[in-house]
């Protein structure tokens, strides 16, 4: 046995110092410890210890009072620990090993998920989804079910005016009851479940009697007794009951494995390309040149299980290759000079005083061909997003969704340099997350991954840089509108459901524009194609839809649910689960996070109006209804039915100015998140008038779906129209004022508005345009529009 003293514990930490406090790493593994070694204050004066690693030891527990409160990695494996809850007093853990301790269960690993908030990977494994399904989704279950236990069993036992004794006499026996009474899950998560159980009884008891609960931290979970003056009981060792529980002791040579410990989700084992995964594959050179009539494609049969799966959420993983495409170009019949457009007191002229918006025309990519036709201009382009930076540098890579195909382009050169297709799919929407991956050698790496929805309601996961798509998420039975990922939690997606309708030809009603032409309704593919080209129109009936959301005709199930991901390990295996579903009362056009309250709250622009939704994952509701709605003034007046919005964007250009845009309204809003949401709201319909600071100019078109974006720098709103204008305005000299809250009583003019710049393919000028969506790169560098002629135009910022 060797005696820990603090020359020894310098000697074994890093950096190397005279001074524990400026130990970071500790090495104390294979030196025949035992927890009567470790002196707690000894060890408190490593205030900035991160990594411990007392493996291969002798240890049954840790004393209770160690203070490290930067501690993030501690690795116990190979000792004889007996219990986990004495490592919450390791608040900041990110990662915890402890295989080979005969004594630990599955039903550990589900306690420490909710004893440690920020731990993200367990014995060498990517625990993100299982964790945020325990402490949310398990833990409303079995609130709900205590809860139900108490209302039926015992609350008709408690008197209007009990008696101390009375409280005390029905109190214990309902905690005495409830572990036995409440079950959740298989039966190797008993122990799990009524430790979980006692301590959600001892919450509710302790609520009902209005007494405070007694959390040391607002996202630490722990056992309180009922208040009569004796300290709480310790839970028991798995040693004094392993005669309760001997189906939970595991031999210590087993690992955790996603796939049994829960029905939330199943994780399908990725198969590499070219393996043998069941699939047809015909593999083809990536370097190959294209002629503009060629298609090279990769087909890969998805495996799409006749099957339902288990749990809330259907995933799996796909394997797909994204090839380099050829780039079909158009030239642009401007020269290289600012074409825009500066209105000045209602008066329009030429100008570049403004060296923000000297814009270059610099590429007009047509890269959601379909079948790679050098005569598409129908297919529609929707959503475009720039992905995020790993580096200091600036990001110049955006990607772009349309048709069938995803693709990813660089700004400057104008090539695509990823392109994922999907026959018959259109993909509406897509958006960027940056996880943190653990390699196979342990190594931690950061990637960029994009997911992209659409017709068929499935979110696609792919990592661009390595061309691959890892996996899917089948969210919902109908179309996908929008998403967006969380701010704060890299792992969370929110997705919006849509339902589709028939519209009339030549027009558009109820929130559908239409165009006539023939079409046939494209059939279901369930095989992943990736490919050199190719685009869809969205079919119905002979028309061509214009929009990627179509109302509904009938009371069809609307929807916003919150999804954790997960992060892929070095195998690309994944776990994805449904942690909060959010009703809506008709499709949701956009999505965003709150950002002064991003874990809270979450706006959507509605087809019928502007709303609000709780998103606090702590309460006990999985399907919830919406906070507020907010109202703004009428701006039809002939409307028939005045209360009618159709918002079709919405954008934060601060923590606290919203700029959204409705239908027919020649306008946009600019209006204070806070101060609406302070008003006071009807109690029957729930609903609030928007605090409203500032009114923008814009077309008068009639015509949906055009969505206004800002910059990052939250100075400036850009929002395009049916004419190929690019509406530009630069708010930083009123930026002040709006942050006050002052109305602005004046119509804003823009600051300046682009025209289409006519570009020239194959002899002939491409006319005017609808610019679906228009933004621009964090760094300011470049702008892009997306049109419904098949047209990605690049501006570069002068």
């Amino acid at each position: 046995m060797t005696k820990l003293t603090k020359d020894i514990l310098l000697k074994k930490g890093l950096p190397r110092s005279n001074h524990l406090k400026n130990v970071k790493t500790l090495n104390l593994s294979k030196m025949h410890l035992e927890t009567k070694d470790i002196d707690s204050q000894l060890f408190s004066q490593m205030v900035n210890l991160e990594v411990l690693d007392i493996s291969q030891n002798n240890l049954t527990d840790l004393p209770g009072r160690l203070s490290l409160p930067k501690l993030k990695v501690v690795n116990l494996s190979d000792n004889q620990v007996e219990d986990v809850t004495v490592l919450q007093q390791f608040p900041n853990l990110e990662e915890v090993m402890y295989e080979e301790n005969l004594y630990l269960t599955v039903s550990d690993n589900y306690k420490v998920c909710c004893l440690l908030p920020k731990l993200r990977r367990l014995n060498n494994k990517d625990i993100t989804s299982l964790a945020n399904h325990v402490r949310f989704v398990n833990h409303r279950e079995l609130s709900s079910r205590v809860a139900s236990y108490w209302e039926k069993n015992y609350k008709d036992k408690m008197p209007d005016e009990p008696t101390p004794a009375m409280i005390k006499s029905i109190s214990k026996e309902f905690l005495k009851s409830v572990g036995k009474h409440v079950k959740y899950g298989p039966n190797s998560l008993k122990d799990f479940t009524k430790w979980k159980v006692q301590i959600i009884a001892d919450d509710l008891i302790s609520s009902l009697l209005g007494e405070e609960k007694r959390h040391s931290a607002p996202q630490s979970e722990k056992a309180s007794s009922i208040s009569d003056g004796k300290e709480a009981p310790v839970t028991p060792s798995k040693k004094q009951t392993q005669g309760e529980s001997d189906s939970d002791v595991r031999s210590p040579s087993k690992r955790l494995r996603s796939n049994t410990e829960t029905n939330c989700g199943a994780t399908s084992q990725s198969k590499r390309l070219g393996s043998s995964a069941g699939a047809d594959c015909e593999v083809a050179s990536p370097t190959k040149r294209l002629r503009s009539s060629e298609v090279l494609t990769i087909v890969l049969s998805p495996k799409r299980s006749s099957k339902s799966q288990e749990g809330p959420c259907k995933s799996t993983s796909v394997m797909g290759t994204m090839l380099t495409p050829t780039k079909l170009s158009v030239r642009s019949t401007p020269s290289k000079q600012t074409v825009d457009r500066t209105v000045t007191s209602g008066k329009e002229k030429n100008t570049s005083k403004n060296k923000q918006f000297n814009l270059e025309p610099l590429h007009f990519l047509q890269s959601h061909s379909k079948d790679n036709e050098r005569d598409d201009f129908r297919t529609q382009l929707w959503s475009c997003a720039f992905e995020p930076n790993l580096d200091s540098s600036s990001s110049k890579v955006i990607a772009t969704s349309g048709g069938a195909s995803v693709c990813v382009i660089d700004c400057e050169t104008g090539k695509v340099l990823k392109k994922y297709k999907v026959p018959g799919e259109e993909f509406f929407t897509l958006a960027w997350t940056t996880l943190t991956m653990i390699c196979k050698e342990g190594q931690k790496r950061k990637i960029n991954i994009l997911a992209a929805g659409g017709r068929f309601g499935v979110v696609k996961l792919m990592e661009p840089k390595v061309g691959l798509c890892y996996g899917e998420i089948k969210a919902h039975k109908k179309a996908i509108s929008t998403l967006c990922f969380s701010p704060t939690q890299d792992t969370f997606l929110f997705t919006g459901r849509a339902d589709a309708s028939i519209s009339p030809p030549c027009s558009w009603k109820d929130g559908v524009r239409a165009s006539p032409g023939p079409c046939s309704r494209p059939k279901k593919v369930s095989s992943a194609v990736v490919c050199s080209g190719g685009a869809t129109d969205a079919c119905c009936d002979g028309l061509i839809l214009r929009g990627p959301i179509l109302r509904a005709a009938g009371s069809y199930d609307k929807r916003i649910i919150l999804w954790d991901i997960g992060v892929p390990d070095h195998e690309y295996n994944f776990r994805a689960s449904q942690l909060l579903t959010l009703d809506t009362t008709s499709t949701p056009l956009r999505l965003s996070p709150v950002p002064a309250s991003p874990d809270q709250y979450l706006m959507a622009a509605c087809e019928d109006g502007c709303f609000v939704w709780d998103i606090t994952l702590k309460k006990q509701q999985g399907k919830r209804s919406y906070e507020v709605e907010f109202t703004f003034p009428i701006y039809n007046k002939e409307s028939k039915d005045s209360d009618f919005h159709l918002v079709d964007g919405l954008a934060f250009l601060s923590d606290d100015l919203v700029v959204s845009k409705s239908v027919m309204q020649g306008s946009m809003y600019i209006w204070s998140w806070k101060k609406s949401f302070q008003r006071p709201k009807s109690k029957s319909s729930r609903k609030a008038q928007a605090h409203i600071v500032a009114e923008l100019k814009w077309s008068e078109t009639e015509l949906p779906y055009l969505a206004p974006t800002t910059s990052i720098d939250g100075h400036c709103v850009m929002c395009g129209d049916d004419a190929g204008k690019i509406w530009i305005y630069d708010l930083q000299s009123s930026m002040a004022e709006l942050d006050k809250g002052i109305p602005c009583k004046t119509l804003k003019e823009p600051t300046k508005i682009i025209d289409w710049p006519y570009p020239i393919a194959r002899q002939e000028k491409v006319t005017e345009s609808v610019i679906n969506t228009v933004i621009v790169d964090p760094g300011m560098e470049y702008l892009v529009a997306l049109t419904d002629k098949n047209i990605i135009a690049i501006w570069k910022i002068l």
